[in-house]
C-alpha cells in the first residue's frame, strides 16, 4: 500500500502543472487577502461595538458585589485584548509589499498562518477560559436577584453557547481561514515555481 502511494505521489509530480499569468494569481491572491481582511475588520468593529456597550452597562448597572466588577473586568479586557490582536493581525493580512518578490511573500505568509493558528488554538483557549470565569463570576450576582430557575436556565445557555463557540465554530472559523491562507501560498509557489522553470 505504502508503495502505491509513493507511486501515485511520484506521478502527481511528473504531471507538469499548466502555465499560469502571473498577473491572474496576483489578483487572485490579492482578493483572497481582501477577503481574509475584510472578515478581520467585522470582527474588530463587532468586538469594539461588544467593549463600549460592555462598558456603558457597567458604568449604568447597579451591580453591588465585587464578583460582578471583576466579571466586567474581565470581559472588557477579554474583548480589548481580541480587538487589539485583531488590528494587528488585519495590517499583516494586508501587507503586500512583498508580492513581487514570491519567495519572501510565501514564507511571509507561511509565518502569518503559523502564528493565526497559535492564535486560533492556544490564545483562544486562554481566551475562552477567561470568558468562562467572567460568567460564573457575573452569574453570583445575577443568582441573587432572580428565580433560582432563571439563574440555572441562562447558566445553562450561557455555557452551551460558549462550548458551541469553541469545539464547532471556531473549528469550522479555523479550517475555513487555513484553506484560504494555504491558497494563497499554493498560487505564489506556482508562480515561484514558474520563475525558476524559466530561469
Amino acid at each position: 500500500m505504502k508503495d502505491f502511494e509513493a507511486l501515485k505521489e511520484i506521478w502527481h509530480e511528473q504531471i507538469a502543472l499548466p502555465k499560469v499569468s502571473h498577473q491572474d494569481v496576483l489578483k487572485k491572491v490579492r482578493k483572497t487577502g481582501s477577503s481574509l481582511a475584510g472578515k478581520l475588520l467585522i470582527e474588530i468593529l463587532g468586538m469594539g461595538i461588544a467593549s463600549v456597550v460592555l462598558i456603558y452597562v457597567w458604568i449604568k448597572s447597579p451591580f453591588t458585589m465585587w464578583t460582578t466588577h471583576l466579571a466586567m473586568i474581565i470581559f472588557i479586557s477579554c474583548c480589548l485584548y481580541y480587538t487589539l490582536a485583531m488590528i494587528q493581525n488585519y495590517r499583516r493580512i494586508n501587507y503586500d509589499k512583498l508580492m513581487d518578490k514570491p519567495d519572501c511573500y510565501i514564507s511571509y505568509l507561511k509565518k502569518y498562518k503559523q502564528d493565526r493558528y497559535v492564535f486560533n488554538t492556544r490564545n483562544y483557549k486562554v481566551y475562552s477560559i477567561f470568558f468562562t470565569l467572567g460568567f460564573i463570576l457575573y452569574f453570583i450576582e445575577i443568582s441573587l436577584i432572580t428565580p433560582l430557575w432563571a439563574t440555572i436556565l441562562g447558566v445553562i445557555l450561557t455555557f452551551l453557547w460558549i462550548a458551541l463557540c469553541y469545539f464547532v465554530l471556531m473549528r469550522t472559523y479555523i479550517k475555513r481561514e487555513e484553506t484560504k491562507l494555504e491558497e494563497m501560498i499554493q498560487n505564489l509557489e506556482r508562480i515561484h515555481k514558474q520563475f525558476e522553470d524559466n530561469g
